[in-house]
């Protein structure tokens, strides 16, 4: 199974890359995807959760086909074949 993770702004030059594809395994959820996006990519993954608790950093964006984690079940959300995760770096206003 594949997942797509779309990176916007500041993730893009970390990365390298503004898509990347991960191979998943059966129920897997954001958290093992974060584990293996940090693998191939660590500065990415340590901006995204707090080092201390290991969860998503409130300032960060993740969504899942459109919605917020945050309003489904966060990290440990569950995945599925072609699923779209969209990661984004807090809006900055002006």
């Amino acid at each position: 199974m594949e997942i797509i993770v779309k990176l916007y702004g500041d993730f893009c030059k970390k990365a390298g890359t503004n898509s990347i594809k991960v191979t998943i395994g059966e129920n897997e959820t954001v958290d093992t995807l974060l584990m293996k996006l940090g693998r191939r990519h660590p500065q990415l993954v340590e901006t995204i959760l707090d080092p201390t608790t290991g969860e998503l950093r409130e300032q960060f964006n993740i969504l899942l086909n459109g919605r917020a984690i945050q309003r489904l079940r966060g990290i440990h959300t569950k995945l599925k074949h072609r699923d779209e995760i969209a990661i984004s770096p807090p809006e900055t206003g002006g």
